[in-house]
């Protein structure tokens, strides 16, 4: 494997403003220090964990942790991050959109949070970034990937995605619109060439032949594969007359940070990489999370019961942001899934393989995206809950 290369303007990095708007009065930085052993390299990001050493004002040194997102390479991924405006998305997000919403919270007396604070460097690094607060450090962690949300995390995921829904709604009574980046996402007619790229169908199809199930499919699929993104972006198209939120639209096993007590309580849940949101049907959120994510034994058969959850928490926040508009109705949220089957269908033959893969490829490698096909959809366990959802899929009617 090739070992990417360490960007210069690691050396750079400056962070007054950061530590400035972390810690109150005055205080002199004593040193920056990336964590060069540290560093994780993905697809087309690199994540650099940097400790900064401050003395406060009563000379006592007190020891900051940041986490930088930055883009780097010129490889496919990167091309595509560029080309559907990821990094420029996230930016608004934790800059302009969760303040926002957690100011509706903290106008009620709620202290919600969404996720870690965001903040910026005092000089241009040159390349796209985002600068966070370090969760880790702060004692949060992901569960175990392959494994999921059990039905205690789930929950949290959930209440946390009805709130950010809810709070997605007041926002646009008091503030209007999201601006089109944000509403649209990258479900539009100028990304339709890359989004055939990133789904392109053989490699599902080829493996689905091979299942038991697979031939009572296989037809249907190629028909439905052949327009594809084409459906995807009607399905995508903003209808004001039903019942819109922001969505996250990538809220997956690997985005969610959990903060235990001493008693394996959930705390406090984060929701992290914003590079995707999207104004419309809060059925995109709760297909994502819960057939990527949801433990096996709790996927299919807590469907409903974890709809149901979700809508209980999400008529509790609209209520407390005292929202104006006429409050949705459970039958809205279950009207809203039936039709949007076609979102299941994208997480169950994109997402779910590879959250279920054996061998997660995080780092960058030269061969990463045709091992990625290779191995996502051999997957035993995905295989095997393939027959499962599949059946479940066809019993909804979501594969019409």
């Amino acid at each position: 494997m090739k070992v990417p290369k360490i960007p210069e303007w690691i050396s750079t990095l400056s962070l007054n403003q950061a530590v400035q708007s972390t810690v109150d009065g005055e205080v002199q930085i004593l040193s920056v220090a990336p964590s060069v052993h540290l560093i994780q390299f993905r697809n087309c990001t690199i994540l650099i964990p940097i400790k900064v050493k401050v003395r406060l004002g009563n000379w006592t040194v007190k020891k900051l942790s940041f986490l930088l997102k930055a883009q780097h390479g010129n490889d496919f991924q990167a091309r595509v991050m560029n080309q559907l405006k990821m990094f420029l998305r996230e930016q608004q997000v934790y800059h302009n959109i969760l303040p926002k919403f957690e100011q509706l919270y903290s106008e009620v007396g709620k202290n919600i949070s969404f996720g870690p604070r965001a903040f910026k460097l005092d000089h241009n690094i040159g390349v796209q970034y985002i600068l966070l607060e370090d969760l880790k450090a702060l004692g949060y962690k992901n569960v175990e990937r392959q494994g999921g949300f059990n039905i205690k995390c789930l929950k949290q995921v959930l209440q946390k995605l009805a709130q950010f829904h809810a709070a997605s709604v007041v926002y646009v009574e008091k503030h209007g619109e999201f601006p089109k980046l944000l509403a649209n996402g990258v479900y539009t007619k100028s990304n339709r060439s890359v989004l055939n790229e990133l789904n392109d169908p053989d490699p599902f199809l080829s493996q689905l032949r091979r299942l038991r199930i697979g031939d009572h499919f296989h037809k249907r699929f190629v028909e439905k594969e052949q327009d594809l993104v084409d459906r995807i972006l009607e399905m995508h198209a903003i209808d004001p007359e039903k019942f819109n939120v922001l969505n996250h639209c990538d809220c997956w096993v690997n985005n969610v940070m959990f903060k235990f007590d001493d008693e394996d309580q959930v705390e406090d849940t984060a929701l992290l990489d914003f590079q995707l949101v999207k104004y419309g049907s809060p059925a995109n959120d709760l297909y994502y999370t819960i057939l990527s994510s949801a433990e096996k034994d709790i996927k299919l058969t807590q469907f409903d019961s974890m709809v149901q959850y979700y809508f209980y928490h999400l008529l509790d926040s609209l209520k407390v942001l005292n929202c104006q508009r006429p409050l949705p109705q459970l039958q809205d949220i279950r009207d809203a899934l039936n039709r949007n089957g076609l979102a299941a269908y994208v997480v169950v033959t994109r997402v779910l393989p590879i959250a279920m893969m054996n061998q997660f490829e995080d780092e960058v490698n030269e061969r990463y995206a045709s091992k990625m096909k290779c191995a996502m959809f051999t997957s035993r366990k995905y295989i095997q809950a393939m027959k499962d959802i599949l059946p479940w899929m066809e019993e909804r009617c979501l594969l019409n």
